[in-house]
């Protein structure tokens, strides 16, 4: 677990340690109370691949990528997706940690923030069930609009008929 604050701009601190590496990115929000972290708010979670001198810059196309379940289907109805011209996009997996992961993230919470884990416990779990039932919604999004769309190719073929 290597903490390293939220940067300015879109170049994070370098951690030469781990150069070349792909890494979990965590992002935490929390309420503060006294100035000290107090409870969670939300927890985000993504992969990404630092250079060789252990830095992490945040591109327009890695944007782009973060971005992409929401460019292609935000606010889309699967009556909307259907219509579309080009194939149906398939969602992105979301980003979640691997038990190691995860075992590390609260050991450092629990170590570092104790109130913040107090108050907060459930936090992880729900926001990674969260993500996972996102997905699988954009998942049936995509099934609904693919049968919508056969059914008017049918129909469509029948009245060429």
């Amino acid at each position: 677990m290597h903490p390293i604050p939220a940067p300015k701009g879109a170049v994070y601190k370098a951690v030469p340690m781990l150069a070349n590496e792909s890494v979990l990115l965590v992002e935490m929000f929390y309420e503060v109370k006294n100035r000290k972290p107090w409870q969670l708010i939300r927890i985000g979670f993504d992969r990404i691949q630092l250079d060789e001198h252990g830095q992490y810059i945040l591109t327009t196309e890695e944007m782009g990528n973060k971005f992409y379940n929401i460019c292609h289907f935000g606010l889309a109805s699967a009556e909307e997706l259907s219509k579309r011209e080009e194939p149906v996009a398939i969602p992105k997996a979301p980003v979640v940690p691997n038990a190691k992961e995860k075992e590390t993230l609260i050991s450092f919470i629990k170590g570092k923030y104790p109130l913040l884990w107090k108050n907060s416990p459930a936090s992880i779990e729900l926001s990674i069930k969260s993500r996972l039932n996102s997905h699988s919604d954009l998942i049936n999004l995509v099934k609904k609009s693919t049968v919508i769309r056969r059914k008017n190719k049918i129909a469509v073929d029948k009245q060429d008929f």
